[in-house]
């Protein structure tokens, strides 16, 4: 049964709310705020039903220290007092109460707004389970995804070295018959050695490959990417950036605008952030103009005192609505790239999610253009707990 905590210090509101409730519920009893909050912190309760004037500590009081405790801020809470004006009962929901009931109470409204209340606590629990199994289901056919297209591009590579070798060991085998059998010619020699020098340039090129798929999802999280926190100027990252590629942009004849109000210095992975914008940069070089000619706007704003957002837009062909939920799929392109070797949005959502402590939007319109926001602490989860 549900378990209510019925607080008042007057003995016989209590037992009277006691008999009232007790044939549906389990019943504790505190007769202060001080007993009330002590309870709470051995045991929690389903419901309270709280009076507002006691002595030492009122309701409100108690009401406001439970929910500013993270452990007790979700149990509701229902002022039952004999302040039953429009103003007393807006005082109780500022702190907080789900509901007011006024003495002297009624049986049957009394009956009724607690079973109401347990019914949507109990929906509410039983959402927040589901989001809970959604969001673990997700998670498994996501790492599913993931293994998919790991073993997917590395199949590519890694069939192409082993044919490389085979065929480099039977040629190998077929030049030892030959010379056991002392019959070996020059322009058998010089075609054994075109042989080889092919097959070994395959396979160090497809082993190369190989490693670089291995090395792009060792860098999708913070702890791999081998970079620390540290302070720094966020206009002065986003410049290096655009600098390191502006052979790229030159040669997509490509301008890239920067819209920044103020510079804001960041306490948070700058080579991680780095990673980000030098990816989204090049997706819009790459996949939003398909001819040369474009631009790429990045607008940074400062978000209240601890937040920021970065948006990177373009204004090339879109994205699909079709195609749009698949953007954070490992390798997913909208463009068909044979012996591609990086997983793209992918990465830049592990980075700022897990690394940044941040949030990712992608949103498009066919023939309009592309954007992707940022929303970043200033301060990353991680050095704002050693720094607390």
């Amino acid at each position: 049964m549900p378990l209510i905590l019925v607080v008042d210090d007057q003995p016989s509101n209590i037992h009277a709310l006691y008999q009232l409730l007790v044939d549906d519920c389990e019943v504790s009893m505190a007769t202060s705020g001080a007993e009330a909050l002590a309870f709470c912190a051995q045991q929690l309760p389903d419901l309270i039903l709280l009076d507002v004037l006691m002595p030492e500590m009122s309701g409100y009081e108690v009401c406001d220290r439970l929910k500013a405790d993270p452990r007790t801020r979700a149990i509701p809470v229902i002022f039952v007092t004999v302040q039953g004006s429009a103003a007393d009962e807006a005082e109780g929901f500022a702190h907080g109460a789900v509901d007011y009931i006024p003495k002297p109470f009624v049986d049957v409204v009394v009956k009724a707004r607690v079973r109401t209340q347990l019914a949507l606590k109990l929906a509410s629990e039983s959402f927040a389970r589901s989001q809970i199994e959604l969001f673990q289901r997700d998670k498994l056919a996501s790492v599913g995804r993931t293994i998919a297209g790991i073993a997917q591009e590395l199949s590519s590579p890694l069939g192409n070295a082993l044919i490389s070798a085979c065929t480099l060991q039977d040629d190998l085998a077929h030049l030892r018959g030959l010379s056991n059998a002392g019959s070996i010619k020059r322009s058998d020699l010089d075609k054994h050695l075109r042989v080889s020098e092919e097959s070994v340039s395959l396979v160090l090129s497809n082993l190369q490959r190989t490693l670089s798929i291995v090395d792009s999802f060792m860098q999708s999280t913070a702890d791999n990417f081998g970079d620390q926190r540290r302070s720094f100027s966020l206009l002065e990252l986003v410049h290096e950036v655009v600098a390191s590629l502006a052979t790229m942009l030159e040669a997509h004849q490509v301008r890239c605008e920067l819209d920044a109000a103020d510079d804001l210095h960041l306490l948070s992975f700058r080579g991680a952030l780095a990673k980000v914008l030098s990816t989204l940069i090049q997706n819009a070089v790459k996949h939003a103009y398909r001819e040369a000619g474009g631009e790429v706007h990045i607008r940074v704003r400062p978000q209240g005192t601890d937040q920021l957002t970065i948006t990177v837009q373009d204004h090339g062909v879109g994205i699909a609505p079709a195609l749009l939920g698949r953007v954070f799929d490992p390798f997913f392109s909208t463009r068909f790239a044979p012996n591609r070797s990086e997983p793209g949005l992918y990465i830049v959502r592990n980075l700022v999610t897990f690394a940044l402590g941040g949030q990712m939007q992608v949103e498009s319109t066919p023939g309009v253009g592309t954007t992707v926001r940022l929303s970043l602490p200033m301060i990353s989860p991680e050095a704002r707990r050693a720094a607390a």
